[in-house]
């Protein structure tokens, strides 16, 4: 029985939670970020100024506010949610769960093939009757490198 999640589960949740995270605060902050330059608009801060209403003061704006790190922080925000996002296919490939629909046809086309060999054909048979029986040889044998064979080799993934 598992008592906990595996390795590669619990690193897809933390990034789907991360990924979430990022795009919560990248909008937090964007529209913080809207707050500000609205609260700081050279004009709107001239008409709550006491002393600009009185007639015989001029008050005008000497600099308008540089917000362009500003509007940076945001866009690397959000720069920063899609590559979480991005990031959560290839955690979610190293979990299984996407081959487990595959897992289902397999299963299904090798019940369905193993119908096909009720007649009277028998594999084992054919292959001890001197048909076709040769062995694939895709580099040096176990036993050039000093070690002793053991039974039939898998060749799965060894591109």
């Amino acid at each position: 029985m598992e008592t906990g999640l595996p390795g590669s589960k619990l690193d897809f949740i933390i990034t789907v939670v991360f990924s979430f995270l990022w795009l919560v605060g990248s909008s937090a902050w964007a529209k913080g970020l809207s707050d500000v330059k609205v609260a700081t608009d050279p004009k709107e801060v001239l008409l709550l100024m006491s002393a600009c209403k009185q007639p015989a003061n001029k008050c005008t704006a000497v600099h308008s506010p540089v917000m362009s790190s500003l509007n940076t922080s945001v866009v690397f925000g959000f720069l920063n949610f899609i590559l979480w996002a991005g990031n959560i296919w290839f955690v979610f490939k190293e979990t299984g769960w996407h081959s487990s629909g595959q897992r289902y046809l397999s299963d299904s086309m090798e019940k369905h093939s193993s119908s096909y060999n009720q007649g009277g054909y028998n594999q084992e048979s054919y292959g001890s009757s001197g048909g076709y029986n040769q062995q694939a040889s895709l580099g040096p044998s176990s036993d050039e490198f000093g070690q002793q064979p053991s039974g039939p080799a898998s060749f799965t993934n060894q591109i």
